[in-house]
């Protein structure tokens, strides 16, 4: 058994093709085909059924998967350990990505915390939003990243390290004129008031929270989105710790809007990728955070 056939085999499973399989890692459909049937043939056992469009996993197949993935992740975890005894004294900085909306006190103390107790470990810290956070781990922009559930599969690791509450907001001034004498606005009433936004782009079709009709404006950070809805331009779903002040001082009013998610809660996570492995720092930070929340995570 070689690693050049093992991960032929798990190239194959995970891009469903042969030929996708090639072009993932680089290597002929003719060689990936003779990999995976010298596993089988080593063995004795059949790993894939070829008779579908599709090949598909074999009881026996999906076992050897299985480890295939352990053992694979092992030797990634390995290699990058030689590079770094490799590299002496020289540290590499730690990547992280971090959502936008998701730099809360707990998040901030937690790295502070880090930083205090790896001082040698420079912090390459970048900001996304939305699907762009794990977009930064696929573009190995980033080793891990912190922010809710966007774009979350089987393809990551993650650890709940956190809640982000949400809430609803508009200028004070506004507010009595939209619910017109109702406990409630209703959603046309906000038609003519855009709902501001924070998007990467103004095609993205990412939120989740927006009404289906009426207008917006896309900004490209919270700062500038709480800016607008506080000049009465707009309102907008806000991160309620970024408001807090806001909400206390009068110049936000929460909004309660009829058959809409006004207020919610949700979960944050520490996010990497099931199949990359860490590098040293990556590890570091990684068990630091674990270590200090204390909770279950989303590891097998």
């Amino acid at each position: 058994m070689k690693l050049d056939q093992l991960r032929a085999f798990i190239a194959v499973v995970e891009s469903g093709s042969f030929r996708a399989a090639a072009e993932a890692i680089h290597k002929t459909q003719p060689s990936i085909s003779a990999a995976v049937k010298a596993l089988e043939a080593q063995y004795g056992i059949v790993l894939l059924d070829r008779e579908s469009y599709r090949p598909t996993l074999t009881a026996e197949g999906k076992a050897f998967f299985k480890q295939s993935k352990k053992l694979l992740l092992q030797v990634n975890q390995l290699e990058h350990l030689g590079h770094h005894l490799a590299q002496g004294a020289q540290q590499q900085p730690l990547r992280l990505c971090i959502s936008q909306m998701s730099l809360t006190e707990p998040i901030v103390s937690l790295l502070k915390a880090f930083e205090s107790e790896h001082p040698q470990i420079a912090i390459e810290l970048t900001t996304d939003h939305l699907n762009g956070v794990q977009e930064q781990l696929v573009k190995d922009q980033s080793e891990i990243a912190i922010g809710p559930s966007y774009g979350l599969d089987d393809r990551h690791v993650f650890v709940e390290v956190g809640k982000l509450d949400m809430t609803c907001v508009v200028h004070p001034d506004l507010l009595s004129g939209l619910q017109a004498g109702a406990q409630k606005v209703k959603q046309q009433a906000l038609y003519s008031l855009p709902q501001i936004l924070v998007s990467r782009s103004a095609e993205e079709q990412e939120h989740r929270f927006i009404l289906p009709t009426g207008r917006r404006w896309h900004v490209n950070d919270f700062q500038a989105k709480k800016t607008l809805v506080q000049a009465g331009m707009g309102w907008a779903r806000m991160p309620h710790y970024m408001i807090k002040d806001s909400l206390e001082e009068g110049r936000l009013v929460r909004m309660d809007v009829e058959n809409f998610t006004s207020h919610s809660q949700f979960p944050l996570f520490m996010i990497r990728l099931r199949n990359q492995a860490l590098s040293h720092e990556g590890n570091a930070f990684w068990n630091f955070v674990k270590t200090q929340l204390k909770s279950p995570s989303g590891e097998d």
